[in-house]
């Protein structure tokens, strides 16, 4: 490709010089052309897996042939993907022009500079991912900082309950119907665990050892948040002042969480691992599993999986955790304005490629059934549903901080070694607000 570039350019040159009356300006341009047009080219990094960047790149073949202005080049691994980007982008040149950005790491991008202000952009332009008011409100939030945007959410992935329905008729136990709470689904994954002689666990003989079937799984995914919200308790209060995780709301989220991850119920953290989190739903050794919608586990099986929403909390609260995926625009990219128009067009095209778009216009059965006509009406009626009260992480300039304590110090004890979460919240408390003090204090 760059051969090519540097045969394009030297055949051009006279007529580069004379156009734009200045050499020194081409050379910071990835130009590729025809005898017509001059299309930018685009660099896109992304963290796609193989048979998602081959999906990407049908979509991005499809744009790049009608777009007189860019040329979208993609490079996707998901390899040490947080890494490598910001690798590239400390660097002076050669980073992404167009990247993805998980809604961790946005704020914290935009306010170390490296993120390009779109907000201007975003005014002007007429495209349909443009429109602003047509946004989750929490959606858009991590994009942006200080009023201004600084990329946007091209999916929000709420996580919802599959089911193997044939292991539920088999046990004759009727699939969730929207009233279930935290007791119910233990009490259901229980009685989908079954070891080798046909036991369940509170029977006499149930051998923990030789467990064949499990009824739920659980690796920190999906994350504690999600259930302390159920329960009315919180981890970053509004004003970003405290995490107040030692609150008797949140206690008893920490608690039912230890208590799930240390159920016969569940496999254990080492089976996990060498078997597969999600593999193990799909070769049906797992009857119930919290995935996100996009994951669309249902059209990957050989049984009948149903998709039906979480467990609400103990008060009837329901709540589930919206994971964020977002695209932004590289602060030193040499072509701002072509880059934007590539953003604004794949933006737009990965919210109809992905479940759920992040837009109050899509959410709803039928506009999601002509965007995936795969998936059935009751799991889009479900999906849509569990957008509705859907909520993401509170995130901040030093939220990556203050999630590696929080999962480090807190979270990893409690699943991989079997600790007491109420032993180890008044210590990290006080490491998790010193985060917050910092960030306040600046």
């Amino acid at each position: 490709m760059r051969k090519r570039i540097s045969i394009f350019i030297s055949a051009l040159m006279i007529l580069s010089i004379l156009v734009s009356g200045c050499s020194n300006s081409s050379k910071n341009q990835n130009t590729a052309s025809n005898s017509t047009t001059k299309k930018v080219t685009i660099k896109l990094s992304t963290w796609a897996g193989a048979e998602e960047a081959k999906q990407l790149q049908s979509i991005i073949d499809k744009l790049n042939a009608s777009s007189k202005d860019y040329v979208i080049v993609q490079n996707s691994n998901p390899a040490d993907y947080d890494t490598r980007l910001t690798t590239q982008l400390s660097a002076g040149e050669g980073g992404p022009d167009l990247f993805w950005v998980s809604a961790q790491r946005a704020t914290q991008l935009a306010a170390q500079g490296a993120l390009l202000d779109i907000t201007d952009y975003m005014s002007k332009s007429d495209n349909k991912a443009a429109k602003v008011s047509d946004y989750y409100e929490n959606s858009l939030a991590p994009f942006k900082y200080q009023d201004k945007i600084y990329g946007l959410p091209w999916a929000e992935n709420p996580v919802v309950l599959y089911i193997n329905k044939d292991l539920f008729d088999k046990a004759n136990i009727p699939y969730p119907d929207g009233t279930w709470n935290w007791d119910k689904f233990l009490s259901v994954a229980q009685q989908l665990t079954v070891d080798a002689n046909g036991k369940h666990p509170g029977e006499a003989g149930f051998d923990k050892n030789n467990i064949k079937q499990w009824g739920f799984t659980l690796n920190g995914w999906p994350p504690v948040q999600m259930f302390i919200w159920q329960n009315n308790g919180e981890v970053i209060t509004p004003d970003f002042k405290s995490s107040p995780i030692d609150t008797p709301e949140a206690k008893k989220a920490f608690e039912f969480y230890s208590e799930l991850i240390n159920s016969p119920a569940v496999p254990s953290q080492q089976t996990i691992k060498d078997q597969g989190f999600d593999t193990m739903f799909k070769n049906q050794q797992v009857a119930m599993f919290m995935g996100g919608a996009a994951d669309s586990l249902e059209t990957q099986v050989n049984f009948n999986c149903g998709v039906y929403e979480v467990p609400s909390g103990p008060t009837g609260k329901k709540v589930t955790f919206g994971d964020l995926y977002g695209m932004a625009i590289n602060a030193k990219t040499h072509n701002p304005e072509a880059a934007f128009k590539a953003f604004i067009d794949l933006t737009n095209a990965i919210q109809e490629w992905k479940v759920v778009p992040p837009l109050k216009s899509e959410v709803n059965v039928d506009a999601l059934k002509k965007l995936h006509p795969d998936r059935n009406t009751e799991t889009l009626d479900n999906i849509v549903k569990s957008m509705s009260y859907a909520e993401g992480f509170r995130y901040f300039a030093n939220y990556p901080d203050w999630d590696n304590i929080f999962w480090n110090q807190l979270m990893d004890p409690i699943i991989n070694n079997k600790a007491n979460p109420d032993s180890l919240i008044p210590k990290v408390k006080p490491q998790l607000d010193n985060v917050l003090k910092q960030y306040s204090s600046k």
